[in-house]
């Protein structure tokens, strides 16, 4: 048997060894906890302004807003992370602007036709399917946040891409802080009315996309591609995502970068839904009271949150980067080592910081203890096994994600429809515990097959 010596030395040995990627994952979460601390002060501030049918309005609403903002990006912004790294890890700053630029309009377009999509369907999601009509234009106004949120998007995918993370962090962590204000001078009015809180929350996104634009170089926006009005030719042609250079088609996963974001754009999709699932089938079939209590539940989960996306933020460009099989392996077993012991700490905190619901948020949330308990927990497994997903990218693994994520959604939404009216919320959280069961387990049979699989030879690599 292993001894508990061992374990500490090997421990000790893979964090002597990765202090520039734990260096990165803490600058990253900087941002993060800064978002979480005003997170949290702006969850209870509105919790108890609004109450909870009116903070389950407010989650309606938000929900419909964050869909329209992450179907604007559809795996675009972690492609062009994935093909930008790539190439200014190897010097290449033509083609790391190529793909920022492709990745800035391709992902403008899809912002402003989801969002009109989005803004004529809203009476109907609003007043038949959730019976809120007076919801319609508020759900219409909150679109505007999505399409800022799409130009603010830019400068976070050019600063992680060259793992300039402090910079990353700086532009963060001042957009969640203007978030803040709007909300904090909200507050000090004693004006909570859903409609200013949503009015403020679009401007704020407005201004903290102008101001971080300016930051971030001309050339990811407009170069010598620069957009052509000529023809349609020409204004086909400039949607079109870079051709791979030559050191992308000596990688593992030498995918061209527009078969690489069909896939994502499949992934991205599936993933979306089935994240809003619960909110949007809960509004069907809970009423908003009951939303509310569940939205402050998933507030608890912010500090897990915070860690999870700064490990995927450090991550992410490291995975990119790495073209051998050899090297993927060595960066997956030190950061599942190092996630482990992540996990762990998220478990202590899992038992312990839901307890504090009723006095952070009011007793009338007391109901979301054993919610925000489950939901907790779901993102312990995330953050264990989240970094095995990440790396299956490297192993062509993306073709495959999307059928995953197909079944994720199909057995969500079959277990929301079946049990919400039963057990209530709870039921959206143990739904998403198996969600990520399901993928983890997926993924990690794949990954598992995969390097376990002999070359056939010494050096040889694989590729997809």
């Amino acid at each position: 048997m292993i001894s508990i010596r061992t374990i500490v030395t090997e421990t000790r040995t893979v964090i002597s060894e990765s202090v520039k990627a734990i260096e990165d994952v803490i600058v990253s979460m900087a941002p993060q906890v800064v978002g979480l601390i005003t997170g949290l002060i702006t969850a209870a501030l509105v919790a108890r302004g609004l109450g909870p049918s009116g903070l389950g309005q407010y989650a309606l609403i938000l929900s419909v807003s964050s869909v329209v903002g992450v179907l604007s990006d559809l795996g675009v912004g972690q492609t062009a992370i994935r093909y930008a790294s790539r190439a200014a890890s190897h010097g290449d700053d033509q083609s790391q602007f190529a793909v920022l630029r492709w990745a800035f309009r391709v992902r403008m377009v899809q912002s402003l036709l989801i969002s009109a999509v989005a803004f004529f369907l809203a009476p109907i999601l609003a007043g038949v399917v959730w019976h809120q009509s007076d919801l319609t234009p508020l759900i219409q106004l909150s679109l505007l946040g999505g399409i800022f949120g799409a130009l603010a998007h830019v400068p976070i995918i050019y600063f992680q891409s060259i793992r300039k993370f402090r910079m990353n962090s700086i532009v963060l962590g001042a957009q969640v802080v203007i978030s803040f204000v709007g909300i904090a001078i909200i507050a000090l009015l004693d004006a909570w009315r859903l409609d200013l809180i949503v009015l403020v929350t679009v401007f704020t996104a407005g201004l903290g996309a102008i101001v971080f634009l300016t930051i971030t170089p001309k050339a990811a926006f407009v170069g010598s591609d620069r957009l052509g009005v000529q023809t349609i030719s020409s204004l086909i042609s400039s949607f079109r995502a870079p051709k791979p250079v030559s050191y992308e088609t000596e990688a593992m996963e030498s995918r061209s970068i527009s078969s690489f974001a069909v896939f994502m754009i499949l992934s991205s999709i599936l993933v979306t839904i089935t994240l809003q699932a619960d909110v949007w089938l809960m509004g069907v079939f809970l009423d908003t009271s009951q939303i509310g209590v569940y939205s402050v539940a998933t507030k608890v989960t912010l500090p897990l949150v915070t860690l999870l996306t700064a490990i995927n933020v450090a991550l992410w460009p490291r995975v990119s980067s790495v073209t051998s099989r050899n090297a993927v392996m060595t960066l997956l077993r030190k950061t599942f080592q190092l996630t482990f012991i992540a996990a762990a700490g998220a478990v202590c905190f899992t038992i312990i910081a839901p307890l504090f619901v009723p006095f952070i948020f009011g007793s009338q949330y007391a109901a979301g203890i054993f919610l925000a308990q489950l939901l907790c927990f779901r993102y312990c497994i995330a953050i264990l096994t989240n970094p095995i997903s990440l790396v299956g990218y490297s192993f062509g693994f993306v073709k495959a994600y999307w059928k995953i994520n197909l079944l994720q959604l199909v057995v969500v939404v079959s277990i929301l429809v079946r049990f919400l009216p039963i057990i209530g919320p709870v039921a959206a959280a143990l739904a998403l515990i198996i969600c990520d069961v399901i993928g983890a387990t997926a993924i990690g049979l794949m990954v598992w097959k995969t390097t376990t699989k002999p070359k056939k030879l010494e050096g040889e690599e694989l590729h997809a």
